[in-house]
């Protein structure tokens, strides 16, 4: 049995999905701080529960998971990348820095992506991508810099910027990769299914090699936490995210890490008590400012 053909969704919504949903992930996150799991075995449950679950979908609609042996290579490196490196790295930063420092550090992909693509693939990057980035980078820092100013910054301040730098850099080369993949025509469920698969496995040998117990948290919110991230965390988001990279370029979807945290403000602001500040309504206005210029830049972008 073969799946029957759908029409594409639309890129408004491809945007929209993943925006919202992880404008959430930051407060799902907190439901699992302080637990017994390690966030390295956190990060490498998360991504095994999405590539069996993209895996059953895919069977179940009929569509095969054979990938041919040339491209694998090309999809280990982006769910390394992805799926492994910069996540779990995210994760080890959040508890050396405040998380508003982590958001500043990861918007830098509005520029790292549209960099790399460039000298990897020799993609143009028009000047109203650099623009809006600029823009964008500038509003999340105005968002979070007043509460960062009221944070007491120990010694171990450099080794996690340095962490978010690398993760930025490392997610924005593995959206690279992806690009490479739908260059060769591979479809973007079937090697996300694959990738996701080697993240989480490289992810688990790295936590058996480091002597990271493997230890269950017991309680249900944690539990309830990773079904979120990994469904609509990483299922549905990645593939939003990815389908509207392969149609639109890099410069539409990587705004998406931009808006993402201003996305978490608000939602901090309805559930955490969070008030309402000058500052984070000039960064607000200021980002979606730079999306506006970003989003009306040509796919090639």
């Amino acid at each position: 049995m073969t799946a029957s053909p759908r029409a594409p969704a639309p890129g408004w919504l491809l945007f929209l999905l993943p925006t919202a949903i992880w404008s959430t992930t930051f407060y799902a996150i907190t439901w699992q701080l302080g637990s017994p799991t390690s966030p390295v075995w956190a990060v490498a449950i998360r991504f095994a529960l999405a590539a069996l679950l993209l895996a059953i979908w895919l069977r179940l609609r009929g569509v095969s998971l054979r990938l041919d042996v040339r491209h694998h290579p090309l999809v280990a490196v982006s769910g390394v990348l992805a799926y492994g490196v910069s996540y779990v790295l995210t994760y080890l930063a959040e508890e050396s820095i405040p998380s508003g420092l982590v958001a500043i550090c990861f918007t830098l992909m509005v520029f790292l992506t549209p960099l790399f693509a460039r000298i990897a693939l020799g993609r143009p990057t028009a000047k109203r991508t650099w623009i809006g980035g600029i823009l964008g980078v500038a509003g999340v820092a105005c968002c979070f810099l007043p509460s960062l100013a009221k944070t007491s910054l120990a010694g171990s301040l450099l080794p996690g910027v340095v962490m978010m730098l690398v993760a930025a850099a490392a997610s924005s080369a593995a959206a690279v990769c992806s690009l490479a993949l739908n260059a060769r025509g591979i479809p973007v469920m079937t090697y996300t299914t694959w990738a996701m698969a080697y993240g989480a496995g490289t992810t688990m040998l790295w936590a058996v090699a480091q002597g990271h117990p493997l230890t269950l948290d017991a309680r249900a919110a944690f539990w309830v936490a990773l079904l979120y991230l990994s469904v609509l965390g990483s299922v549905v988001a990645f593939l939003c995210y990815l389908s509207l990279m392969r149609r639109h370029g890099p410069a539409s979807a990587m705004y998406i890490s931009v808006l993402s945290p201003l996305g978490a403000v608000v939602v901090s602001v309805l559930l955490e008590g969070l008030p309402p500040s000058l500052p984070l309504i000039a960064g607000s206005a200021l980002a979606l400012c730079g999306a506006w210029i970003t989003l009306r830049t040509p796919s090639s972008g």
